[in-house]
């Protein structure tokens, strides 16, 4: 079996640093870069290159720092500059072009990265073979506001952007993951060990709110897509309403005509990742 080619943007967290642990050990998988798009780089590099220590993957992993800031943060009064390219970007274009028409791209935050990397290179479309974007709610309720989920709220803009680009994407909504979650006690034995690993350093304690694994989620469905279901929906992206800004707008009419086509995952069936992830906190217990 061919080795799948994985470049992750990476935006820190628990749940993030999950997913990429569950990626660094995931069979015939390579991860080839790490993309760090979060309103601080340096923490979001430094928690992914701990996770990386932490898996010993056996291979270097480039990580770098992506888009910093929303598409357009220069209207609210931010200096940046639409036009500017992080390394993040030339990443991406860079490995997209090395891999052939073979990587996958999972984005675990808000677009911009790949925004930006779309409108450096127009075929983009063509060199990749999956975009797995994590976000987005579509028959639940948001996160941010009560229709909008994170990542989509973060940067409207560059996911309305991103669904217009004839990408291969495959969204990977809160509908999805809403189920995907950890018990407390095996939460407490997460924090344990990000703390003894130094993978985080606040006194972090999860609750019932901390405990969704929707990076996780859409992981599972980059890496193993015989686990989930998909629809295919015709989706818009809210950019304009002060109430429903960030919303992914799916039109479910028996006759659906507004919108962009696009899969969705609408099941994870996550028996089978369970065991890995009890079983990665079993190993590592018996390690301390």
């Amino acid at each position: 079996m061919a080795q799948k080619q994985l470049l992750i943007d990476f935006c820190g967290g628990i749940d993030d640093a999950i997913a990429l642990a569950y990626a660094l050990q995931a069979p015939d998988t390579k991860v080839v870069g790490v993309i760090c798009s979060d309103t601080d780089a340096g923490r979001g590099i430094s928690l992914a290159q701990k996770v990386i220590d932490w898996a010993k993957p056996g291979y270097e992993i480039d990580i770098v720092a992506g888009e910093q800031r929303p598409l357009f943060a220069s209207l609210s009064g931010n200096t940046a500059r639409v036009d500017e390219s992080s390394a993040g970007v030339r990443l991406l274009l860079e490995k997209a072009q090395e891999a052939e028409g073979e990587l996958t791209l999972v984005t675990l935050g808000r677009l911009t990265t790949l925004a930006k990397a779309v409108a450096a290179e127009p075929m983009l479309a063509k060199q990749l073979k999956r975009v797995v974007i994590q976000g987005g709610a579509i028959r639940v309720p948001g996160d941010v506001t009560a229709i909008a989920e994170a990542n989509m709220h973060a940067d409207p803009e560059a996911a309305s952007f991103v669904l217009a680009a004839g990408l291969p994407l495959l969204m990977v909504p809160m509908d999805a993951t809403y189920k995907l979650t950890m018990t407390n006690e095996q939460a407490q034995a997460v924090v344990s060990i990000a703390r003894d690993t130094g993978m985080i350093h606040v006194d972090w304690q999860p609750d019932a709110t901390d405990l969704r694994l929707s990076a996780w989620g859409a992981m599972i469905a980059a890496l193993d897509p015989s686990v989930i279901a998909t629809q295919q929906m015709k989706l818009t992206i809210d950019c304009t309403s002060t109430l429903s800004r960030g919303a992914v707008l799916a039109d479910l009419r028996a006759k659906p005509s507004v919108g962009r086509d696009m899969d969705v995952c609408v099941r994870i069936e996550t028996e089978k990742q369970y065991l890995w992830l009890q079983a990665a906190l079993e190993q590592e217990g018996n390690r301390r």
